[in-house]
């Protein structure tokens, strides 16, 4: 045997017990001290950039893709449709009021949270339909560039340049 486990089968139980307990405090100590050590030395990850959803963004957003010209159509084409838009978007937020009242009432009703839905639904389609009609008049006046640039276009989102409305494929 050798001269350490000689000394150590020499000790009491207590003694055994606190050299073992301090071994391990120390050894976990130590895991805490490399995991926070790591941490530190990580390079920050960048904070989540809410995406702005209003119909004034998405058109930039769509436009900065655009030749110059044809960016400037589909600017005037916007504006033009922008007080009817506004007022879509305002009944849409009147509908997205119902549901929530529907949704929160004190007793339920689902045939009324229905209609409030059906209702918010045509809102939001409503509002769509006007983006669309001053896409495609701003389309008809647009270079053949312009609008292949408007079919290659793929709306951004928060977790980067893909699809939002990408749902994993069944087998």
């Amino acid at each position: 045997m050798s001269g350490l486990s000689l000394r150590l089968g020499a000790l009491p139980p207590q003694r055994l017990l606190l050299v073992g307990s301090l071994a391990l405090n120390l050894f976990f100590v130590g895991a805490a001290v490399a995991v926070g050590w790591r941490q530190a030395q990580a390079p920050a990850l960048p904070a989540a950039v809410a995406l702005d959803r209003s119909p004034a963004a998405r058109i930039d957003r769509l436009a900065a893709t655009l030749p110059g010209p044809d960016a400037k159509v589909l600017y005037a084409q916007f504006q033009a449709a922008e007080p009817t838009i506004e007022s879509d978007r305002a009944v849409s937020r009147r509908a997205q009021e119902a549901v929530r009242r529907a949704l929160d009432a004190p007793t339920f009703d689902p045939a009324t949270a229905d209609t409030a839905l059906s209702a918010l639904r045509d809102a939001r389609r409503a509002v769509w339909r006007t983006l669309h009609g001053a896409l495609l008049r701003a389309a008809t006046e647009m270079s053949p560039e312009g609008r292949a640039r408007l079919a290659d276009w793929v709306p951004p989102t928060e977790e980067g340049n893909r699809p939002a409305h990408s749902f994993p494929q069944g087998r």
